[in-house]
């Protein structure tokens, strides 16, 4: 994606503060943070085709015309995983806290926000701002831009055909469903996860935001040489919530 000059050169004045407050690597090492314990989960792999990567909530994928991320990733088929803040009372309330894509095994070095190349810099001040993706029905996904242009001529041709459909209830919560009852751990029965099928060659990773609506930080991950090695999307940093419980 071709991203003007002037915004580019604001965006790489402000994007070190354009990170998480706290580091996301350990939800993938530890076994324990801020006294929660973390669990990872598999969610199958991602064919990235395009290298263009799109983020969004897959009910709303056509009201807010989402764009592919100004960066480009790497081709080829990766492996999500997800961070689990596991309850230990009721495992079936234990709740995604962050969801990765790994392009390679080299470690992060820096996190920043992954962008569109559009958004008004002037908003961000401190290290913790962010803008986020839009999450309308406590679902969110990652795919490629591919699938992304496959999923949106699906739906447009559905809705064309019967004016009652809805994505959700007639795509969506039958996958879901049958992702619980294939793997059901950390899963409700109506399901917290799914790796979707869009064509031969496409796919998409489903996934539930634990506080439902709301916008949502994604993050790429640059190793020490500053090749990009992870996105990644943010739902719970345990550390800043046991902070604000504690004020």
């Amino acid at each position: 994606m071709n991203v003007d000059k002037s915004w580019l050169e604001e965006y790489n004045k402000k994007k070190s503060i354009m990170c998480p407050e706290n580091s996301l690597e350990k939800y993938f090492t530890d076994s324990e943070i801020a006294g929660c314990k973390i669990d990872t989960l598999e969610f199958g792999t991602l064919k990235i085709t395009s290298g263009d990567i799109v983020a969004c909530d897959p009910t709303a994928c056509l009201d807010h015309n989402i764009s592919p991320f100004f960066d480009k990733f790497p081709t080829g088929e990766f492996k999500v995983t997800a961070s689990i803040v596991v309850d230990e009372q009721e495992e079936m309330d234990s709740k995604i806290a962050v969801v990765r894509i790994k392009f390679t095994d080299n470690a992060p070095v820096t996190y920043r926000e992954a962008l569109y190349g559009n958004e008004d810099l002037s908003e961000i001040e401190s290290q913790g701002d962010f803008f986020g993706i839009i999450v309308d029905t406590g679902l969110a996904a990652f795919m490629d831009r591919d699938a992304y242009d496959k999923l949106a001529a699906r739906l447009t041709k559905e809705e064309e055909q019967n004016e009652d459909f809805d994505a959700y209830t007639d795509i969506y919560s039958q996958e879901l469903e049958k992702s619980a009852k294939d793997n059901p751990k950390y899963q409700y029965p109506d399901g917290d996860w799914a790796n979707i099928k869009i064509s031969d060659k496409n796919n998409a990773v489903l996934f539930s935001s634990p506080y439902g609506e709301g916008y949502y930080p994604v993050y790429v991950a640059e190793d020490k040489d500053g090749k990009i090695c992870q996105l990644l999307i943010q739902f719970i940093d345990v550390e800043l919530t046991d902070d604000e419980e504690e004020e």
